[in-house]
């Protein structure tokens, strides 16, 4: 199957109950990358699936020349190899094709914070503005539809949703992930929830917010944290935190984003075993942590 070509299809009850939430309309995103950094890794495959107020859809599909190597651990998660992009487009042309297939409608993505601070780190640095657009996450959506219900996900994935739903998928390739990811939301509505007060627990941020080029900045003195987190290595934080203050943090990075509060580090704690983030601008040092060394509750 051509990566641009979804097996799947939205029905027309799915996207009744998806302009039942977006009446204006919506576009589903999905993108694969070379890596977990939004403000390091590059874009090679951008997908969009727009749904009009009228119910008509239609699908915006690319890969991306990232003009560097793609590192292996990425491929064996989306199967696509430096030789698939080579003659592929740059990222500035597509990224405003992109952006007017979009129309300043709503838009979706699973753990949306991550694809779409590829697209706005891109954005920023072609100087490209951001439209007044609301993100709204199918992760967090259908993690508070269901909080507190005898009968759940086991967990939260994408591929567990589809699981759950009966949503067939091919995981990692864009355009199907986009599909999923707008039938896991439809799924998740019903007719007696309080939509707004869903929708508001799924929002995530507006773009029109990453204005400050506070977002994005990356200090000097950070080179080496950047280096850590691409190497995955366990890191410990000296951390101006307001529970925490004066102790150290051991974490295992994810990846370095853009939020509109500033530019961050997220990553699991070691210590809770939650994921957090971490304002770039609050670390007053970090050093690797060696795996050997680390002990809980040390």
């Amino acid at each position: 199957m051509s990566r641009s070509q979804s097996q799947l299809s939205l029905s027309t009850e799915e996207i009744t109950s998806l302009l039942r939430a977006f009446p204006q309309g919506v576009v589903g995103v999905d993108l694969e990358t070379t890596g977990l950094s939004p403000l390091v890794d590059k874009i090679i495959e951008i997908a969009a699936v727009k749904i009009s107020s009228s119910g008509e859809v239609s699908t915006f599909h690319t890969l991306i020349n990232p003009l560097t190597d793609i590192p292996e651990f990425t491929i064996q998660f989306h199967g696509l190899t430096n030789n698939d992009v080579k003659n592929a487009p740059t990222i500035k042309k597509p990224l405003k094709e992109f952006w007017q297939f979009c129309e300043k409608l709503p838009m979706v993505a699973h753990n949306a914070s991550f694809d779409l601070g590829y697209l706005i780190k891109a954005s920023h640095d072609f100087l490209l503005d951001f439209p007044v657009v609301n993100i709204y996450d199918s992760c967090r959506f259908a993690r508070a539809v269901y909080k507190g219900k005898e009968t759940t996900p086991s967990n939260f994935k994408l591929s567990t949703l589809c699981d759950f739903f009966q949503v067939p998928l091919l995981h990692h390739v864009a355009i199907e992930d986009t599909f999923a990811c707008l039938k896991v939301f439809a799924h998740s509505l019903s007719q007696e929830m309080d939509l707004q007060v869903m929708l508001d627990r799924s929002f995530v941020f507006r773009l029109s917010n990453f204005q400050k080029s506070e977002c994005f900045n990356f200090s000097t003195r950070l080179n080496g944290l950047k280096d850590l987190v691409q190497q995955k290595s366990l890191v410990t934080l000296d951390y101006r935190g307001a529970s925490k203050n004066g102790k150290l943090r051991p974490v295992r990075p994810i990846g370095l984003m853009p939020l509109p509060q500033g530019a961050v580090l997220f990553a699991e704690c070691l210590i809770s075993g939650m994921n957090k983030s971490f304002l770039l601008k609050k670390i007053k040092s970090y050093s690797k942590l060696e795996a050997s060394y680390w002990r809980p509750g040390v």
